[in-house]
């Protein structure tokens, strides 16, 4: 479970900016004590103008849990760290970027983080709050500098020896089989979950939903083939199909073949020849269709659902980048929904998602779909750099509709746009198009200026 996330000099996110679950306490409501785990929201929305860093705040905390994963076997000793800081001033390509987070595992919380630069880790930590005072497992200051808590047990300094001035100690420790932080490094490095909008993401979540219907038999395959038809996409079921890989999939399957030995070849074969084919009922005849031959939304829901039901089942946290792209309003909403009701969330798995969409903000769809403390937006100032802050800020009226003040810049996060600016260019543009040309006065050149 996610409690915060901080992040600082990453992409437009030059000043540090918050991202918090915990729930804000609703009138007449107690607040939790300190030494207790407060209750979180299951799902948070951002939202702000085109650029102005919803997704970059997915992506600090995507790029954290992948350094988390990687560092330690995937960073070249010599390459340095591969961050993206801020760009647009002279000084913070210098300075460190920061991530923390602070997350609930195994009943407990526990904070951690680091700093780096692009040639080492200048900072990391990670605590335990079991009464509710921090306890530290382990420090590091500079690349080489540690410190202990006594209640970390394990072969510690040889494991220090073994981290690279670029490599997290946290990302060493697991590749070096440390109990207890190889399952910290596993929750980050896996219980946190995304779907963006590119290509390669979008195969990935294809693949992955389709390995959950190439079991007939399985539970997934049930579920996969249910979450599609309600969805009232035309749908009446899924079935795989056996196609003919070509030239390009068979140089894919060696290329991974020389660097995965250990994997059966037919394994890789099977997942490439096999599709998934979408029936449709037409005159009450079935009529199968690949999903290339679907429309984007058919696409992004069967993308979605197979990470959705993973994410439900282990309690995960699921990042998703523009949840509005291809589907329509009511699929976005419904996807809330599945993780604010206790039925379908019993284990208390979080989303956080991008979005333009506004009626999501609003009671167009839903009564009251998102709370004030599951709304957040990000702004640029005058530099290019991301604020990210909360409705709660502004301390709505219960009654107030957020999807109207959010249209009317109540909140700010919306584009300006000059539109008188749009109009005297199109006037220009017209007014020199309305003059008479040389070519429509003289007609064309002779055939001596060609040569």
């Amino acid at each position: 479970m996610l409690l915060r996330f901080r992040v600082a000099n990453h992409r437009s996110i030059r000043e540090e900016q918050e991202l918090s679950l915990v729930a804000v306490p609703k009138r007449g409501e107690a607040k939790p004590k300190a030494h207790e785990i407060p209750p979180t929201v299951h799902v948070a929305g951002i939202y702000g103008a085109n650029a102005s860093g919803k997704s970059n705040v997915l992506d600090a905390l995507r790029w954290m849990s992948a350094a988390v994963k990687y560092s330690h076997i995937h960073w070249q000793p010599d390459a340095g760290v591969p961050r993206k800081p801020f760009r647009l001033d002279d000084t913070s390509h210098e300075e460190p970027s920061f991530y923390e987070i602070d997350f609930v595992f195994e009943g407990v919380r526990h904070s951690y983080g680091f700093e780096v630069t692009d040639r080492e880790v200048v900072g990391e930590w990670l605590f335990v709050f079991p009464h509710g005072r921090p306890k530290r497992l382990f420090e590091r200051e500079g690349p080489q500098d540690y410190k202990f808590g006594k209640s970390l047990k394990g072969e510690l300094r040889r494991i220090e020896k073994l981290t690279r001035p670029n490599s997290l100690y946290l990302s060493c420790a697991a590749s070096n089989n440390h109990p207890y932080l190889s399952s910290i490094h596993h929750w980050i490095g896996t219980h946190i979950r995304f779907a963006t909008q590119n290509s390669f993401d979008e195969g990935v979540r294809f693949r992955f939903t389709q390995s959950l219907i190439e079991d007939p038999g399985s539970k997934g395959a049930e579920y996969v083939s249910r979450l599609v038809r309600v969805a009232d996409l035309g749908i009446t079921d899924i079935v795989l199909s056996k196609r003919e890989i070509d030239g390009f999939e068979k140089e894919f399957i060696s290329f991974i073949r020389e660097r995965l030995p250990d994997i059966p070849e037919e394994e890789f074969r099977k997942r490439i020849e096999q599709r998934p084919l979408f029936i449709h009922d037409y005159s009450g005849k079935p009529r199968p269709l690949p999903i290339d031959e679907e429309s984007d939304g058919t696409r992004s829901w069967f993308g979605l659902v197979g990470f959705v039901l993973r994410v439900l089942e282990e309690g995960d946290v699921f990042l998703v980048d523009e949840i509005d792209s291809s589907l329509h309003p009511v699929l976005s909403s419904t996807l809330i929904r599945m993780f604010k009701d206790p039925v379908i969330n019993p284990k208390g798995a979080q989303m956080v998602f991008a979005s333009h969409d506004t009626t999501l903000l609003g009671t167009m769809l839903e009564n009251k779909l998102l709370e004030r403390d599951e709304v957040w937006f990000t702004e640029k100032d005058a530099h290019g750099a991301t604020s990210l802050y909360s409705l709660v800020e502004f301390h709505p009226r219960g009654d107030e509709n957020p999807e109207r003040g959010y249209l009317q810049g109540r909140y700010g996060a919306v584009p300006h746009v000059n539109f008188q600016e749009i109009r005297s260019l199109f006037a220009e543009l017209h007014g020199a198009a309305g003059e008479p040309s040389a070519s429509a006065e003289t007609g064309p050149p002779p055939e001596s200026q060609y040569a």
